[in-house]
């Protein structure tokens, strides 16, 4: 795969669109769970609109994904170390990485189900 600026970019912006997934994943109480869904959705809708090249979906995939995860190792990370015990407003790290996998791996499954449609259906 030639790796040329407009590559370059579009992985750009699936790790911003990974790490705004996340800012948002990690507020989704109830007011906040439309404007996750809506997210969620903007990014299927981009996933739809890429070019049929396996490679560029797995890099921008694994930006995704990337991003996703430093913005929850961060916020997280800091939030587990300041913790004082009378006072934890977090988790134990196993259950916020099954919570992170929970928002991940559908909208991973799903966008991986509507690249290959794309590319086997449209683009024989």
């Amino acid at each position: 795969m030639e790796a040329t600026a407009r590559t370059y970019g579009r992985i750009a912006v699936a790790a911003a669109l990974g790490a705004g997934y996340g800012f948002w994943g990690l507020e989704a109480a109830l007011p906040l769970a439309i404007p996750l869904v809506l997210w969620a959705v903007l990014v299927l809708l981009l996933v739809w609109r890429m070019p049929p090249s396996f490679w560029l979906f797995i890099a921008c995939a694994g930006a995704y994904v990337v991003g996703f995860g430093l913005v929850w190792t961060i916020v997280l990370g800091k939030l587990l170390a300041t913790c004082k015990p009378p006072s934890c407003q977090s988790s134990d790290m196993a259950t916020d990485f099954f919570y992170a996998a929970a928002l991940l791996v559908p909208l991973i499954f799903v966008g991986s189900a509507l690249f290959a449609v794309r590319k086997l259906v449209l683009h024989r």
